[in-house]
């Protein structure tokens, strides 16, 4: 350690390293500022509407949670982005003759997941892009990660990363502007 007077050089590089650290790791939710809004949730084809409302808000919550973090993720800082999920259908479908609860999901080939979205994207309270889109993962079980994980909206997650990639990358279709 080479000091100069009464300081050492090191921590001051140190401490420059560790605030640099600092910056890469800061949470997702303050790259993007993100707000989901689920429009007349009750004219949803699925999103677990028929299991009550406890089942519908953990459903509802979990969307939400998973959509701002890929937000947070796909989004540079500094740009906002506004969401309404205009219709649901969840992976599977339930099955009530094989669960006296009516809470175990089938998995087949034809029960992918879809969604179907608005957005808004701003830069500085400027739009840079808007739009409406239907997502499906029609090959959701060949999906390996999503089929690997243990979250509960695991195929839906999968769908929303690779539509935010899609949408939001640089290179994407819809450029960021």
């Amino acid at each position: 350690m080479r000091r100069t007077g009464n300081r050492s050089v090191r921590p001051r590089i140190l401490s420059a390293t560790l605030m640099f650290g600092a910056a890469l790791v800061l949470p997702a939710a303050a790259q993007a500022a993100t707000t989901v809004t689920f429009v007349a949730p009750q004219t949803y084809r699925d999103g677990n509407l028929s299991w009550g409302p406890v089942q519908q808000r953990l459903t509802l919550d979990g969307l939400e949670r998973i959509i701002r973090r890929l937000a947070g993720e796909r989004l540079p800082a500094g740009y906002e982005l506004d969401i309404a999920v205009l219709d649901l259908d969840l992976a599977g479908k339930v099955d009530p003759l094989r669960s006296r609860t009516g809470e175990l999901r089938v998995m087949r080939q034809g029960t992918w997941p879809s969604m179907k979205l608005a957005y808004t994207l701003r830069k500085g309270g400027r739009v840079v892009a808007r739009g409406e889109d239907t997502l499906r993962a029609m090959n959701y079980l060949a999906d390996p990660v999503a089929r690997r994980s243990t979250e509960p909206l695991r195929f839906e997650k999968a769908m929303l990363d690779r539509w935010f990639r899609r949408t939001f990358s640089p290179s994407g279709a819809r450029p960021l502007g």
